[in-house]
């Protein structure tokens, strides 16, 4: 399922990764609460552990809410980086 999600993502138009990631952020798509509470979960059980470094879950959620919290303050992403968006897709 990933690796065909991933293909997906890396196959969308700019414009299209765009218009996604703005679904996401206004929660269209996407329940950020939920999975939110997924995540906590899994760390307090000891599943998961926090590590400052690109690719770690919890790193990249942390990054992924800074994003949210952008949209939500001033309804836009920080970055105007296609590759970027895309990559906050992908770690979706």
């Amino acid at each position: 399922w990933s690796k065909q999600t991933v293909l997906r993502i890396e196959a969308l138009s700019e414009p299209q990764v765009l218009s996604e990631l703005q679904g996401v952020m206004e929660g269209r798509t996407y329940s950020w609460h939920s999975i939110n509470e997924l995540l906590q979960g899994r760390l307090d059980q000891g599943d998961l552990e926090f590590m400052p470094v690109d690719g770690d879950v919890i790193f990249e959620w942390n990054n992924l809410c800074d994003e949210k919290r952008e949209w939500e303050r001033k309804g836009r992403l920080s970055d105007n980086c296609a590759e970027f968006n895309r990559d906050c897709l992908i770690n979706l």
